[in-house]
């Protein structure tokens, strides 16, 4: 009996000490999955369609660790590391063989001052993706989600890998931010020349009770498009000296006593082409959110809009079309825990292909380059039902 109280004590004294060492590191996340019907029909492509199935999709789930060290005289080491657990619900890889990896998201180390603010280093989002949601984005990390490169609404999101971020104190509801963002692989030829596709971010927003407004201006240097080539919606950027692509974005929101939410957003995309004196393409966006409590419950509605490609050839300009709405109902079973349902459809014209946010569907799979194509003027749908448990 001595010997086992004895074996006892060493081991709690052995675990004891790096639990003290490290009691200000704090694990967090999420896990989310849904169980959906959906289809994408409509386009020209013969055979081109994805047919109505049943799938389990994860919503974006997380896992991350974070800590601090107090410096002294108001300031803080800070860090994060924060991965992603998509896919888990079939082992951790995708329909086009993609899995998550370590430190896939915001993931950095920096310090933290309360009266000159906060500068971090490493992957992060930028401030224009940070500051300017002010809550817009209604359906988040479902399928239902408008933001994003290759979505209807927000399309300048970025979460910039080899960056330095800035973010000022909370000045009686007024703050600023600023990201920059490296090119570690610079590229230089005869036909585009030499080029630094830095990316340059900065952002602002005000809060005052239930009023918020946000504005934001992103800018990626030499970087440009070529009109009729895409990735998943997005224009495909190719390296070209001189060329850039800059978006400016503004935002309002306003949550009421009664529990009623109300917000819109408009971004404006300017795209230097990758073609020698060829001039911009321009192209805008916007989005409108409802949403209402009744007790436990939240319904939601978003309707977003991908507006004419401005420079097109003529007559394709409204070929480059697309919109998004969303009807969904969350229920709060507790703090942590939800139930959540949704159907959104987007429509998009003969020459776009703007797809699902975070479980985008396809329609060519190329398993080599792990990319996938959904093509142009298919119309994507999904009604599901999720649980979603933080910890």
């Amino acid at each position: 009996m001595m010997h086992k109280k004895s074996l006892a004590a060493l081991v709690a004294t052995l675990f004891a000490v790096p639990f003290a060492a490290h009691a200000d590191v704090t694990i967090y996340g999420f896990l989310s999955s849904s169980i959906e019907s959906t289809k994408a029909t409509g386009t020209s492509v013969a055979n081109g369609d994805y047919k109505s199935r049943t799938r389990v999709v994860d919503d974006n789930s997380r896992i991350g660790f974070k800590g601090n060290e107090d410096l002294g005289n108001g300031t803080k080491a800070i860090w994060q590391v924060e991965s992603s657990l998509r896919y888990f619900e079939q082992g951790g890889t995708n329909d086009i063989g993609q899995g998550a990896t370590f430190a896939t998201r915001n993931s950095f180390v920096g310090l933290d001052n309360g009266t000159f603010g906060k500068v971090l280093l490493g992957q992060n989002d930028s401030a224009y993706k940070a500051m300017t949601n002010i809550g817009l984005n209604l359906f988040g990390d479902t399928t239902a989600e408008n933001n994003g490169s290759s979505q209807v609404y927000s399309r300048a999101e970025a979460r910039l890998k080899n960056s330095i971020h800035y973010f000022s104190p909370n000045w009686s509801g007024f703050q600023v931010g600023g990201s920059y963002g490296v090119d570690e692989s610079r590229t230089s030829s005869n036909s585009n020349g030499s080029t630094n596709a830095s990316h340059l971010s900065l952002a602002a927003n005000y809060t005052n009770g239930g009023l918020q407004l946000a504005a934001g201006w992103d800018r990626t240097n030499d970087t440009g498009f070529q009109q009729g080539v895409f990735k998943n919606s997005a224009y495909k950027g190719f390296a070209w000296s001189g060329a850039n692509v800059t978006y400016t974005k503004l935002a309002a929101s306003y949550k009421f006593a009664t529990g009623t939410f109300v917000g819109a957003g408009y971004e404006f995309g300017r795209f230097d082409q990758a073609i020698a004196g060829a001039s911009s393409l321009k192209q805008d966006d916007w989005t409108l959110s409802l949403g209402q409590d009744i007790g436990a419950a939240t319904v939601k509605l978003e309707y977003s809009s991908l507006g004419r490609l401005k420079g097109a050839t003529a007559g394709t300009e409204d070929n480059y079309k697309a919109h998004q709405w969303a009807l969904g109902v969350d229920y709060n079973l507790s703090k942590t825990t939800k139930l959540f349902s949704y159907y959104t459809k987007i429509t998009n014209k003969q020459s776009q292909s703007a797809n699902f946010a975070n479980t985008p569907v396809y329609n060519t799979t190329d398993t080599t380059a792990n990319t996938g194509v959904l093509n142009a003027g298919n119309d994507p749908q999904a009604f599901g039902v999720g649980l979603k448990v933080a910890f």
